[in-house]
């Protein structure tokens, strides 16, 4: 007698109980794609946290939303405090991202500068490149949990990365003196913050632009200087 698992295996055969290797194919393939209750929690957490705020969702809406049960929140985020940290360093790593396709694209350390302002004024999703980082520390500004603290050192962590790349670049572009290179990348992160905030105002070709051409008009005295 030929078995289901035989038949299948050879693709031949007959039709055992209604499943051949065809069938059987197709199922795996469409269960191996079905994103899973990370992907799914992660996804739908980005969308909510970036449209309405973090503090404004429950994670019942969340689990709602996302077609996941309770218990699976805990068994792979644990709870809504690191469902936000991760949420947080997925869109850091979206923005880095695109920053690096632009800063590979520029000719120069003060393209590689530029591309950062640059960035701010693509049309993507979740939300503006910076934003909402900015935004969860506006919402959390005196953490007084260990789950807060740590949502404030994923918004750090994004902040470190803009500073030291600002200042990475600033050397690149000829500087040395260490002191001098911290007070441009200083005075640089300022107008990305307001360039930031000016996008999510919805002023992205006025005040972010602005802050634009303040960031050019520095990166050429330092090109004059040099």
């Amino acid at each position: 007698m030929t078995s289901v698992a035989g038949a299948a295996s050879r693709g031949t055969g007959p039709d055992v109980l209604g499943v051949t290797a065809d069938s059987l194919s197709t199922v795996t393939s469409t269960r191996s794609t079905k994103p899973g209750p990370r992907e799914r929690l992660l996804a739908t957490a980005t969308r909510l946290f970036s449209t309405n705020g973090i503090r404004a969702v429950g994670i019942d809406r969340i689990l709602r939303e996302a077609g996941v049960a309770k218990a699976s929140l805990y068994n792979t985020y644990g709870s809504k405090d690191e469902l936000v940290v991760a949420y947080l360093r997925s869109v850091a790593e979206r923005d880095r991202a695109l920053w690096q396709r632009r800063a590979d694209a520029s000719p120069d350390a003060r393209g590689r500068i530029l591309a950062l302002f640059d960035i701010v004024r693509e049309r993507v999703e979740p939300a503006t490149p910076g934003s909402c980082h900015l935004a969860a520390a506006i919402e959390f500004p005196r953490p007084s949990t260990d789950g807060e603290r740590a949502i404030r050192a994923a918004v750090a962590d994004q902040r470190t990365w803009v500073a030291a790349t600002l200042r990475a670049e600033l050397a690149g572009m000829g500087l040395q003196d260490p002191d001098n290179i911290t007070d441009l990348a200083d005075r640089l992160a300022i107008l990305h913050d307001g360039s930031v905030t000016a996008a999510m105002l919805g002023e992205v070709r006025t005040t972010a632009m602005t802050a634009r051409s303040m960031a050019e008009l520095i990166l050429g005295l330092v090109t004059e200087s040099s």
